[in-house]
């Protein structure tokens, strides 16, 4: 089994998508999940979806974290991914 592969949804110029990036990007770092940022704004129907309300973390399309996430949080939601999965 692969690790859980992570989206961040974010917008330009968001003070919280780049502290929610900063947390996701050392998870990866350690080898917990792998990842990619998405700006909603690059695409009219997330823009619709999302607007104003990101960051949002999905894991495998489902939310795990909307607006802040805490490294604490998102190890033990990879943890339990991880063990749903098992």
């Amino acid at each position: 089994m692969g690790l859980p592969h992570l989206q961040l949804m974010t917008r330009r110029n968001c003070c919280l998508c780049d502290d929610a990036g900063a947390v996701v990007a050392a998870a990866a770092e350690q080898g917990l999940c792998s990842w990619e940022l998405v700006n909603v704004d690059a695409d009219k129907g997330l823009l619709v979806q999302y607007g104003m309300d990101v960051p949002v973390l999905l894991a495998e399309g489902k939310m795990l974290f909307k607006h802040r996430v805490t490294a604490a949080q998102l190890q033990t939601a990879l943890a339990d991914i991880g063990r749903i999965e098992s």
